[in-house]
């Protein structure tokens, strides 16, 4: 209900911006009222609740967005300019093009909302990591053919499936019924979701990374956090609390030096290919547009301390070099022995997610750039890890490195 509510007011008022009728407004947040309900009266429908209330409150308007793009004339894409980017990158991709260094004015990005004082840099830069871009691809290729048109909010809304099952698999009871309403129903969370919200499918991979190592599947765990890696940068810092919660599930050091191989190869294999088709573009794109300088550097914007520093004059311009990197450093390396010393010692799902979203939280804060995005993502990684220590579940490595036959473990393979 603390979630439901605020959740239900923000989409009262996309419903009132879209122009929804009133009566409409109201039969929808009255049908998901009656869901709650059910779920009060009713505690065996709880889980079927819980679903539908997610459903509505957050697929409801991203699906009323897709619908808007695609079937209502307009002048500006009804899409965020990174999810339009993502899926214009792979339609370059497809057409045998380097999405790396290319020029994506004229694309139609310039239609997307950009309400910065400057021109949007992502005209003339791709920075998501190749994953982002290429495991994808083969949805989008296939559903451009079956239908003639695509739109990356469809991947999301997959990727909150699956967000959502695996989160009740990694932690079950009421405790993960909670955690994985709060993944989508923590208020703002609908507005950025609506324009394309892309951190998803990288939280998939994490949490199906945690969810096989708590089952010992090592190797396949490693597989895929190497594959969240080369989805988005910000899972590298997901990576010390996953290899803790390795060393926690009964990981030796030979597992483990498998393991970083195949996660480096996973990643080596979908990078290579671009580094080898242009590395300048590759390198321009990826790394200096958002570590170096001047015209290629990102610009200085969102609610961290670097647009705090910004304003006091500590930074002069928005383009201005300063070791962020270093704070990144000081910030995150504590938060990962901390975390490191917590997840070996107490060997629990949730306590890996509590520390990755601690552990993201603060690298971001004093990152570049600080997206309402980031300070949305960190604060549901946290409350998740919180509401999952609450349950008394844990995988089926947690208590014994040899669990006993006639124990049951609610993860066992």
């Amino acid at each position: 209900m603390l979630l439901a509510i605020p959740s239900a007011a923000v989409d009262w008022r996309i419903g009132q911006i879209w122009g929804w009728p009133a009566w409409e407004i109201l039969g929808w947040l009255g049908a998901t009222a009656a869901a709650i309900l059910l779920a009060v009266l009713r505690p065996r429908a709880r889980e079927l609740a819980a679903g539908t209330v997610a459903a509505s409150l957050y697929g409801m308007p991203i699906i009323d967005a897709i619908a808007r793009w695609h079937l209502l004339p307009a002048t500006r894409a009804l899409i965020g300019d990174g999810a339009l980017q993502i899926q214009i990158a792979r339609r370059v991709l497809l057409s045998g093009l380097d999405p790396y260094g290319f020029n994506y004015v004229g694309t139609g990005l310039e239609g997307a909302p950009w309400a910065q004082p400057f021109p949007n840099p992502a005209l003339h830069h791709l920075d998501y990591w190749p994953g982002t871009i290429v495991l994808p691809a083969p949805v989008q290729a296939g559903w451009q053919w079956l239908l003639g048109w695509w739109d990356e909010r469809i991947l999301l809304l997959g990727a909150a499936v699956a967000a959502w099952v695996l989160l009740r698999k990694l932690i079950p009871g009421t405790a993960g019924r909670m955690a994985a309403l709060t993944l989508f129903l923590v208020p703002g969370h609908t507005l950025l979701a609506v324009l394309g919200d892309n951190d998803l499918p990288m939280i998939c991979l994490l949490f199906a990374a945690i969810l096989l190592v708590g089952r010992k599947q090592f190797i396949p765990g490693a597989l895929v956090l190497g594959l969240a890696i080369a989805t988005k940068q910000t899972a590298l810092v997901a990576v010390p609390p996953i290899v803790a919660w390795a060393v926690a599930c009964g990981a030796d050091r030979r597992t483990m030096v498998k393991s970083a191989g195949v996660s480096l190869a996973a990643v080596l294999a979908l990078f290579l290919p671009f580094i080898l088709w242009d590395p300048a573009a590759f390198f321009r794109d990826t790394i200096a547009y958002n570590l170096a300088s001047g015209q290629d550097a990102y610009p200085i914007q969102g609610l961290g301390l670097s647009t705090l520093l910004l304003n006091a004059g500590v930074i002069r311009g928005a383009r201005d070099p300063f070791p962020f990197f270093l704070l990144q450093a000081v910030v995150t390396i504590p938060l990962w022995i901390l975390g490191w010393r917590w997840i070996v010692k107490r060997r629990q799902s949730a306590d890996v997610i509590l520390w990755i979203g601690l552990a993201l939280f603060g690298f971001l804060f004093v990152n570049r750039f600080f997206q309402p995005t980031y300070a949305v993502l960190g604060t549901e990684l946290i409350l998740i890890g919180l509401l999952g220590r609450t349950s008394a579940a844990r995988t089926a490595t947690v208590f014994d490195r040899k669990p006993a036959a006639d124990v049951d473990y609610p993860f066992a393979s």
